[in-house]
């Protein structure tokens, strides 16, 4: 839940590590077995070139959504702020959505806890914005998983109002989604 900035030295080591160094073992392996094996220069710089293009390009992706299920800012993003407000109206974009889903898989304990009342807040907001049961099954679902977590644990005030805010704020829509 609470993303982290990264120095401009932590990232480029990061980068580095993620990007650069897989990238760099591909282009020497990738040039190194036709020049040695074969003796073909020509076939070394064209697979050389490719490989090199490809590993960059999925180093860099991998790259991106490490940062982004660790909740880790460069210092080249834009902090992007919503307003998690059900009454609002306003949809939530489904990417913005899915990056918090991904850093379920890491969140431990109380902040397991908050990310997944967060995400039914966001999806019952998704559903008063478009009208869309689905949304509103998937915030209950959330809710649910919120509060078996949160069972036989004990977490503080901010976790249990965050579970209950999400609690209520589904009673409230329960009827205009056809539950009673």
């Amino acid at each position: 839940m609470e993303e982290k900035r990264l120095s401009f030295f932590k990232w480029l080591g990061l980068a580095l590590l993620f990007i650069v160094l897989p990238s760099a073992v591909a282009v020497v392996l990738s040039f190194s077995v036709p020049y040695y094996i074969l003796h073909d220069m020509t076939l070394a710089n064209a697979l050389s070139t490719i490989i090199f293009i490809l590993g960059f390009g999925v180093s860099a992706i991998y790259f991106n959504r490490y940062l982004e299920s660790r909740g880790l800012i460069t210092p080249f993003m834009k902090r992007v702020s919503i307003t998690i407000l059900p009454d609002s109206g306003q949809p939530i974009d489904e990417k913005y959505i899915k990056s918090f889903e991904a850093r379920l898989k890491f969140a431990k304990g109380e902040e397991y806890i908050k990310l997944l009342a967060m995400l039914g807040m966001m999806y019952l907001q998704n559903a008063v914005a478009y009208d869309n049961k689905d949304f509103y099954l998937r915030a209950k679902e959330y809710l649910s998983r919120a509060e078996e977590a949160i069972e036989g644990k004990s977490v503080g005030s901010e976790t249990k109002l965050f579970v209950d805010n999400l609690r209520s704020k589904i009673e409230t829509y329960k009827y205009r989604f056809g539950e009673s």
